[in-house]
């Protein structure tokens, strides 16, 4: 490796350190080499430990498999996330009964949600703040019903078996689920049991189950399975889908939903 090389390198850490992430395309902008040269550093890095490639870019490693706190969460791929809920509110009818799932990129689907007569189950006190406000401010003129069940201060949400014996009660149109990991052969995983149990349990429930997940979240394995992709109807993601994906797609006649394209 060069030089030069190694500086850019050098640039791509600090900007992991920075940031948490880096996309291909931005290093490609700024170093002004092709994406093959891009995609090179990264592989070098990854083979050193230092970064962890997913779709589209890079990811500071993680030494532990540790899910984020809420706050943290809130600050990663906002523009990615509105995107996402952007193309997710579309999918929703006027008298739905919508689970709403915890994490960051399913509050995003709020501030879309413009049709009439909704039924929103979640176990996100974020989720539920936010509606409230909304109903508060005529913005939103549906029922929230609050799942409780044990709290979890530093995620935000409730879990555990009093969450999903309320989950249970209900019969719901769509469920939109969060993940942290979305793999074509492992399908959608976790880092907390808990919060796996919860999405597991509203997925059951449902007649639609949409994955809302934004690049970072591709080609990952975690250690708790939520379900397969066969269990899930719609992906909603801000990046069309790689060739990997193109077989399960195909086979299982699951919808891929970005903002270019429509699988």
């Amino acid at each position: 490796m060069s030089l030069i090389g190694e500086e850019r390198k050098r640039k791509i850490l600090d900007l992991l350190e920075t940031d948490g992430n880096v996309s291909s395309a931005e290093l490609v902008r700024l170093f002004d080499v092709s994406k093959e040269t891009v995609r090179r550093y990264l592989d070098e890095l990854e083979s050193q430990g230092k970064a962890k490639k997913v779709y589209g870019g890079a990811v500071k490693p993680s030494a532990r498999y540790e899910e984020p706190p809420y706050l943290e969460r809130m600050t990663l791929q906002r523009e990615e996330k509105q995107q996402i809920g952007r193309l997710a509110a579309d999918l929703v009818r006027d008298g739905d009964v919508v689970f709403l799932d915890e994490g960051s990129t399913p509050l995003s689907l709020i501030s879309h949600l413009t049709q009439s007569g909704l039924t929103v189950l979640t176990h996100s006190f974020p989720a539920a703040s936010i509606l409230m406000e909304q109903r508060n401010q005529g913005r939103f003129d549906g029922r929230v019903l609050f799942l409780g069940g044990e709290i979890s201060p530093l995620h935000a949400r409730c879990s555990g078996t009093m969450t999903e014996e309320a989950l249970s009660r209900y019969y719901i149109d769509k469920a939109f689920v969060s993940v942290d990991g979305l793999h074509p052969e492992a399908g959608l995983t976790s880092l907390d049991d808990g919060k796996s149990s919860v999405s597991r349990k509203a997925i059951a429930q449902a007649g639609s189950a949409i994955v809302m997940a934004d690049a970072t979240k591709l080609g990952h394995r975690f250690p708790y399975k939520i379900g397969g992709l066969a269990d899930v109807t719609h992906i909603v993601c801000d990046r069309p889908p790689m060739t990997e994906w193109e077989r399960p797609l195909s086979d299982l006649a699951l919808s891929w939903i970005a903002p270019l394209s429509r699988h």
